[in-house]
């Protein structure tokens, strides 16, 4: 009877280590394929590092999208890495939550449904020293913390010589109710852009022949409206209330 129990005792013993063993393997296969998916489930486009040329006094905005084909849902964690402008160049930065009013340390996205992308966008604005800027931020995926790309802003600003500010900003153009007009029907100005106050691109228009753009309704607020065209750069800070 002892005997029995004996070889009972070791049978179950022998059973039970076999299946712990067992379980053990299955979670570690599948923490490995989660990481697995997790690391492949995006990439960045157009790639990691952009570079714009482009003249002081001439903003310009460039995104880094996450494109996100899988159906699974990230979130980024992203982090400053280095900042290197001239004097009086201003630069702010976008994720797809929030556009922030300067190149912050960090901060963590919204979570990326499947369908959705994420995005990190820097707007530069070279003031009056040309130059070059480069701007670099780490970003992880929280699922893979170790799987760390680094993206890359390079912005070349030349000088503006042989373009004319000569024109006022305030004799250029009228804005009545949503209605932008510019005051000379022979303006070299072809394009025009609002930005909000962060550095956020919201409107952007050729301007037609009949010098006469219609604007979208937007919140009562202080923009930048920029204006360019045939060796032409106006920037102001204006009031725009569409109603």
């Amino acid at each position: 009877m002892e005997l029995s129990l004996l070889r009972k005792s070791m049978w179950f013993a022998n059973f039970s280590n076999k299946v712990f063993w067992q379980l053990v393997l299955v979670v570690v296969l599948f923490s490995a394929t989660t990481t697995i998916g997790y690391a492949q489930s995006y990439f960045h486009s157009p790639n990691d590092t952009l570079i714009s040329n482009t003249t002081v006094n001439n903003s310009v905005t460039m995104n880094i999208t996450q494109v996100h084909p899988n159906n699974d849902t990230l979130q980024f964690v992203w982090k400053k890495s280095s900042v290197s402008m001239p004097n009086d160049w201003t630069a702010t930065i976008c994720d797809n939550n929030t556009c922030f009013p300067s190149l912050i340390d960090s901060s963590t996205t919204l979570p990326v449904l499947p369908g959705d992308d994420g995005l990190m966008l820097i707007h530069c604005f070279p003031n009056t020293n040309a130059g070059t800027g480069i701007i670099r931020y780490t970003i992880y995926e929280i699922h893979s913390p170790l799987q760390v790309d680094t993206l890359t802003w390079i912005i070349n600003a030349e000088s503006t010589a042989g373009i004319s500010e000569s024109i006022s900003a305030s004799q250029a153009y009228t804005i009545i109710g949503n209605q932008f007009q510019l005051t000379d029907s022979k303006s070299k100005f072809t394009d025009l852009t609002l930005l909000d106050l962060n550095g956020k691109e919201v409107f952007t228009s050729g301007i037609p022949t009949s010098s006469c753009v219609e604007m979208p309704s937007f919140p009562a607020n202080f923009y930048y409206l920029i204006l360019s065209g045939n060796n032409i750069i106006i920037r102001q800070k204006i009031w725009y209330a569409s109603n």
